[in-house]
């Protein structure tokens, strides 16, 4: 029974810390880049953990009165033994973007005629 206390008290402080962030990180050239682990049980993807990601980018960035611009996103599923993660590397830019739908132009028109 002694040996139980200890076992549990460290799943505890392994699940506490693995669900911190890093807090917003200076990068070069006015980027920023958060990582945060995700404590949460399980296998996959926890979206969850990106949405905390996005909402700090978020309330940095507002801060300043300004929206982020996603640089690059990292996202690392849970697995047995490894908890997932998620790295978000952004910008802070003037509102209004220009943000648009992909839309792939064909680079070979192909034409069919009947005869």
């Amino acid at each position: 029974m002694n040996h139980i206390a200890p076992l549990i008290v460290t799943i505890i402080a392994v699940i506490l810390t693995g669900c911190q962030s890093t807090g917003v990180i200076p990068m070069d050239q006015d980027s920023y880049m958060i990582g945060k682990k995700d404590g949460t049980p399980g296998l996959g993807v926890s979206l969850s953990n990106k949405a905390a990601v996005y909402q700090e980018a978020n309330d940095f960035c507002q801060a300043k009165k300004l929206e982020v611009k996603t640089l690059h996103i990292t996202t690392t599923p849970a697995m047995p033994g490894q908890l997932g993660s998620t790295e978000l590397q952004f910008k802070c830019v003037q509102p209004g973007g220009t943000a648009k739908p992909l839309v792939l132009d064909p680079n070979t028109i192909i034409e069919i005629r009947d005869r």
